[in-house]
């Protein structure tokens, strides 16, 4: 029996993926599809795209971190919506210092003419001209059928609402793959103040909310080690009050997911050996304990 040789010829209708192999017709699988949550610059964002992901989405309040993002992970044609005017301002003021222009006090130098303003405006309003910069860094080098960021959100997270963000996107609840970020951790971390009123450490629980208005089919949470030992304002655990949101979420039961943020929390990835937390992660070992719990937080 011989062996025949049979050529296989490429067609024009051969699309490449992503990652940069040819794909026959019909074989194209669409990306899952992630919102980032407290998105800074877009490192978080940067793992999922190179792990194969389409985000979609980024929120951020820091209008300078947020220049970095839209250079490195959108292109022109992404949507910025500010959660308020003081977002707009700030966000304004950004971009003078990006295009070189100084910014003081009071009255605008002369070389700040009306005339720059109306332009600075015209691209805040039309995000379809923001070619200055926007996808000019780490995804210019990347193949052009890879999707960028459409939806960009620039200010007070607790301004997005779950509906609001769907909507933008297309989608129906449940339907989004993943919702993932890392809330400010400042106000828990061991080498800061772990001053218990800190307003950012209630901003954990808007990401919660947005998980539970959302309802992706799953969510990475950057978790710190000193969280499993804070109390909310209300003297109650960080990490009981966690839970608890996710559960109403549906994401599991209250003593698996206080398990799972107690042994996340205590890993001891970037802390020096022997400063890891001491703490046995612990479960709901009382019949009625999340009931309990649920009534302390109202």
């Amino acid at each position: 029996m011989s062996l025949r040789e049979r050529r296989v010829g490429l067609g024009e209708d051969w699309e490449p993926s992503t990652g940069g192999l040819l794909l026959a017709p019909g074989r194209r699988r669409e990306l899952p599809v992630g919102v980032d949550l407290f998105a800074g610059a877009g490192g978080f964002s940067c793992g999922f795209h190179q792990a194969g992901w389409h985000v979609a989405a980024a929120v951020e309040s820091d209008p300078h971190a947020a220049l970095t993002y839209l250079a490195n992970l959108a292109r022109p044609g992404v949507r910025i919506h500010f959660l308020g005017e003081e977002s707009e301002e700030g966000f304004l003021r950004a971009l003078r210092r990006q295009w070189g222009l100084r910014v003081h006090r009071g009255a605008q130098p002369r070389e700040l003419s009306e005339e720059d303003l109306e332009r600075l405006a015209r691209e805040l309003h039309d995000p379809s001209t923001l070619t200055t910069f926007a996808g000019s860094g780490w995804i210019a080098s990347q193949p052009a059928q890879m999707p960028a960021c459409e939806h960009f959100y620039l200010g007070d997270v607790r301004e997005l609402s779950g509906e609001r963000l769907l909507a933008d996107l297309g989608l129906e609840r449940g339907e989004l793959d993943c919702v993932f970020g890392g809330p400010p951790c400042q106000g828990y971390s061991v080498s800061g103040k772990r001053d218990v009123m800190d307003p950012r450490n209630s901003l954990v629980f808007e990401f919660t909310r947005l998980v539970r208005e959302l309802n992706p089919k799953t969510f990475a949470m950057e978790n710190v080690l000193g969280m499993a030992s804070m109390v909310t304002e209300d003297g109650v655990p960080v990490i009981d009050a966690l839970a608890l949101d996710l559960e109403r979420g549906g994401y599991g039961t209250l003593g698996a997911l206080k398990n799972m943020l107690e042994a996340s929390a205590g890993v001891g990835a970037a802390v020096r050996p022997g400063e890891m937390l001491r703490r046995e992660p612990r479960g709901c070992e009382e019949e009625g304990e999340a009931d309990q719990l649920a009534l302390a937080l109202g």
